[in-house]
């Protein structure tokens, strides 16, 4: 049986089958094309894109590329695009139709910005939204699962060295970038997309003087190279980290691919492309959360990274003391499921392992628990932990009566249940 293509093509109206490999992008950038190019010879205002993807054919790689080429071909054409969607939650509520573009205020409050398509621009070279981003990504992850150590930190500086990359090298005025987290396999999947001039011509813009777009791609991966804007160390960073972690990245801009995983390298050279002006770059890449990264390793040749961060480094540390606080009123979703107590377990043990710094959970202006919130962060922490650690690492200060009495009774039955 002849399997069915991603996309197809029939008068002014392009159909979405799948999107879950990068060749759906292609696939989608000739349809479109020849979409528009039949509206405009027939005078037709407008351009038509119906999604019948299940959810299971729904992948950032793919996913994001084409909702962010929705939004560029209206502009590069001016041309009205009409996006249904039929009987898809997660492209309903992935803002697959419309990306969002909010304010770094807005952004801070974003607890799970994961499954989301989000577009980010520039502000004199630099993007406040794209700082505040990378922070939610890594605290919603810290929240999510236990990662082993160096994976938060080589993670959230790959998020930001990419998409700074977009506003630094592409020439466009803004970056697209989603994340996705696969339960089963404990990968995290990033995709960052631009339609700018592509890696081969910002590179040629310096002293590096690339001979085709493959071979661009072979050399931004490579310490050093720019295009005289900035050190040149992001996409060599990224493939050090991915190659140290075992997980997958994959760039496309222009007409080529690189794909590297395993260490080993797949290329292909004849992928579509929106114009000559806007060329275009994914950068896709997967990080396995429980695999350890060890940043020094991966990244001694460029001397390391400093791993800082915003939520850690200024909202918890202390000037004159090497002790965190950790504010349970401020990062508790709520205080009343067992869910929300697991969130906070996860985040407490991803800091100490991050930062191997002890920590204060202060209870202040907390009133009332539920027994099972207490019981899955404060006892599992301290069962997951053992005395001795939980004692070096974990001072609980300004915990009501009533909530110590929950605390401790929790803590009994869990300590009875394991003997």
């Amino acid at each position: 049986m002849a399997q069915r293509r991603p996309t197809i093509v029939k008068g002014n109206t392009v159909t979405i089958y799948k999107m879950d490999h990068p060749a759906c992008v292609s696939s989608f950038i000739v349809n479109m094309q020849a979409a528009i190019r039949y509206a405009l010879k027939q005078k037709i205002k407008s351009v038509e894109v119906i999604c019948l993807c299940a959810r299971e054919h729904i992948f950032p790689d793919a996913c994001l590329p084409i909702s962010a080429l929705i939004q560029e071909f209206k502009i590069i054409y001016n041309i009205e695009i009409n996006v249904t969607i039929k009987n898809n939650h997660y492209l309903e509520t992935c803002n697959f139709i419309n990306p969002l573009n909010l304010p770094v205020e807005k952004i801070n409050k974003f607890r799970n910005p994961l499954n989301k398509i989000f577009v980010y621009e520039a502000d004199n070279s630099d993007s406040p939204q794209a700082v505040a981003l990378n922070q939610a990504f890594g605290d919603c992850i810290s929240r999510t699962v236990e990662c082993k150590k160096g994976v938060l930190g080589g993670l959230t500086w790959c998020i930001y060295e990419i998409m700074d990359n977009v506003l630094l090298h592409s020439k466009s005025k803004r970056g697209y970038v989603m994340a996705q987290y696969h339960t089963t396999t404990q990968r995290l999947a990033i995709c960052v997309y631009d339609c700018g001039i592509g890696i081969y011509n910002s590179l040629s813009k310096g002293k590096t003087k690339p001979e085709s777009e493959i071979d661009a791609i072979r050399l931004a991966i490579q310490e050093g190279i720019s295009d005289g804007q900035g050190q040149g160390n992001g996409l060599y960073g990224l493939s050090q980290i991915i190659n140290v972690n075992g997980g997958r990245l994959v760039i496309s801009s222009g007409k080529s691919t690189l794909i590297y995983k395993n260490g080993e390298f797949t290329e292909w050279t004849n992928n579509p492309i929106v114009s000559n002006e806007h060329r275009g770059t994914i950068v896709d890449f997967q990080v396995h959360l429980t695999h350890e990264i060890d940043l020094k390793e991966a990244l001694k040749s460029i001397g390391g990274i400093d791993d800082f961060d915003i939520r850690i480094d200024e909202d918890m540390a202390q000037v004159d003391s090497d002790w965190l606080i950790y504010n349970v009123k401020e990062y508790a979703n709520d205080t009343g499921t067992r869910a929300s107590g697991k969130e906070l377990r996860l985040d407490v043990t991803n800091i100490i392992n991050r930062k191997d710094a002890p920590m204060i959970i202060d209870f202040s202006n907390i009133d009332i628990v539920s027994s099972s919130f207490i019981d899955e962060f404060l006892a599992k922490l301290y069962i997951d932990f053992g005395n001795d650690k939980f004692s070096k690492y974990i001072s609980v200060l300004n915990m009501n009566e009533e909530v110590k009495f929950l605390f401790n009774r929790s803590l009994q039955l869990r300590i009875d249940s394991s003997n």
